[in-house]
């Protein structure tokens, strides 16, 4: 069969719009899939987590609770006792949380990996621990369930208080504080205390 010039063009043409008309690839490299950082302590309006000893012999179960929040300030209900109301106000920057003491802001928190602060907070022995957030391994057993990816916070204090002084707290992502060791005059030594539920609102 004779192909004739115009009938050669037009094969080209038609071959041309084919190749325009069909979707091509898309390059992923300009929008890369970024994994949501995790929020260790989730200050919504309305959250709440009970929390009771390994030992009930040792005291009931108790609740924390986001009562307020307004912008980055936050107010956290939890029980009263000697020394201390049980409310206090937080500020929050990501994981990084102050607590508003005299009308000043001090660190409360700095919830991620490697990271050292002084800590303060009138609900226990406020001792100005030092504290540093090291990774956990392992999983963090609770009867709120089992909680991976922890972040462990340990106390270095010269020397800890003898009574509710903490040792040693669990964090887990997106849940909160999951479990913690503290000093117990009662116990003669530490005591655990774990999360046995929570509430936590979008």
């Amino acid at each position: 069969m004779k192909i004739t010039t115009g009938s050669y063009y037009l094969f080209l043409f038609l071959i041309f719009g084919l190749f325009l008309s069909t979707p091509g690839c898309k390059d992923d490299s300009t929008n890369p899939i970024t994994k949501e950082t995790p929020v260790y302590f989730p200050l919504n309006l309305g959250n709440t987590w009970t929390y009771a000893p390994a030992d009930t012999f040792y005291g009931l179960p108790f609740e924390w609770e986001i009562t307020e929040k307004q912008g980055d300030s936050a107010t956290l209900v939890r029980p009263m006792g000697a020394g201390h109301s049980g409310t206090i106000r937080l500020i929050e920057n990501g994981n990084n949380i102050d607590i508003v003491l005299d009308n000043q802001n001090f660190p409360y928190y700095r919830l991620e990996e490697s990271a050292t602060w002084v800590h303060r907070d009138n609900w226990e022995c406020d001792d100005s621990a030092g504290c540093i957030a090291v990774r956990e391994t392992d999983t963090i057993f609770t009867p709120a369930g089992k909680f991976t990816n922890c972040l462990r916070i340990e106390r270095r204090t010269p020397i800890p208080c003898l009574d509710a002084g903490t040792i040693v707290e669990w964090w887990a992502p997106n849940v909160g504080l999951v479990r913690w060791d503290e000093m117990n005059y009662y116990v003669g030594g530490p005591l655990t205390i774990y999360l046995v539920g929570y509430n936590l609102k979008k």
